[in-house]
């Protein structure tokens, strides 16, 4: 994780803390650490924020299904662009926007085909967990019971990539350099330029405020979205977490009853940091937070194992894997035992 490289210092005189004080309290307004979060039904809040920003972006934890279970109440509630909107999502190649707008209007495409959108992205294997079907099936369905003038679109993201032309790193890494370079300038042309409002599915490092981290962009970790937007497109974009949650803050949030949504500004949860000292406070990284419940009812999405009885798809998993450095090794390892029996990649 990134952190600050400062740290609080002490020992300063009486005069010297005085003087500190009343700068700081000319410089910006006091704010009471007790001042308590206002939870509101996260559905309802989600809509409603559409009012004041043109985007809403939510930052996803990969595979849980909780936020995915709210991002479906949300696409059925009548509330949510009411009047016709996008969704920009990381899980699919642009590659396939055609295919994806024929199938979002209601054509039937086989599944065979309509796996390509989330299988042949610039990362693999996550989004093999159900869920993120689910969300294109769902929005589907959704469309059926709207006026065709208000229907919503999904609109995909993620670079062009194409896998039969990569062999090496240093040509994945090109590609994935330009992830959030991509998703901004595709919101740019879709959404924004076309007058139109969206919603953002990002993982939430994409979709937070990373200077608060302290750290610069560099090859490896070019600038996120979120700040593409904000130096494009000042006030455009409101930022909502659903990440870090902790078992610290369990007992806090006890009393609430899950999906809500809280602004973060001035409250005591928006001060609480993410991490050891140094680390930045929730409002440091985004607008609200979404809380889905105590960390310990919390679940992930699972891939059905019957996917990699495919054994062409699986090897080529295996071989996609090799070239971005293995981050996929354990859960591919499993796979590998049980379905290749132990002759690996051909």
């Amino acid at each position: 994780m990134n952190r600050f490289g400062l740290r609080a210092t002490g020992g300063a005189t009486a005069f010297i803390a005085v003087v500190t004080a009343t700068t700081v309290a000319l410089a910006r307004p006091q704010r009471s650490e007790s001042t308590q979060p206002i939870p509101r039904p996260a559905v309802a809040a989600l809509a409603r924020a559409f009012n004041d920003h043109r985007l809403v972006a939510i930052g996803e934890m990969h595979r849980n299904e909780q936020i995915h279970a709210l991002i479906r109440s949300l696409l059925h509630d009548a509330r949510f662009l009411p009047n016709g909107g996008d969704i920009v999502i990381e899980f699919g190649n642009a590659r396939y926007q055609e295919l994806m707008d024929r199938f979002i209007a209601g054509e039937d495409v086989p599944s065979e085909e309509l796996v390509h959108v989330w299988r042949e992205t610039v990362n693999i294997l996550v989004w093999d967990a159900p869920v993120y079907e689910r969300f294109f099936r769902t929005t589907q369905a959704v469309n059926r019971t709207r006026e065709p003038a208000h229907r919503l679109r999904v609109v995909l993201a993620d670079p062009p990539i194409d896998w039969k032309d990569i062999h090496d790193r240093p040509a994945w890494e090109q590609i994935a350099a330009t992830r959030d370079q991509h998703a901004a300038d595709v919101i740019d042309r879709e959404v924004l330029n076309r007058g139109r409002s969206g919603l953002l599915i990002f993982g939430s490092g994409h979709v937070e405020h990373e200077g608060a981290f302290g750290g610069k962009p560099d090859r490896l970790h070019p600038t996120n979205l979120a700040a593409l937007l904000e130096q494009s497109h000042p006030g455009t974009t409101f930022l909502v977490t659903a990440d870090w949650m902790t078992k610290g803050l369990d007992a806090r949030l006890a009393g609430w009853r899950p999906p809500v949504m809280v602004g973060l500004k001035g409250t005591w949860l928006g001060s609480t940091p993410v991490g050891p000292p140094g680390t930045p406070r929730l409002e440091d990284l985004a607008d609200a937070f979404l809380y889905l419940g105590p960390t310990t009812s919390l679940t992930t999405s699972r891939p059905s194992p019957d996917i990699y009885r495919d054994r062409t798809y699986l090897r080529e998993l295996l071989r996609r894997d090799a070239i971005q450095g293995g981050a996929n090794s354990n859960e591919l390892r499993q796979l590998s035992a049980k379905f290749l029996e132990g002759n690996g990649p051909m």
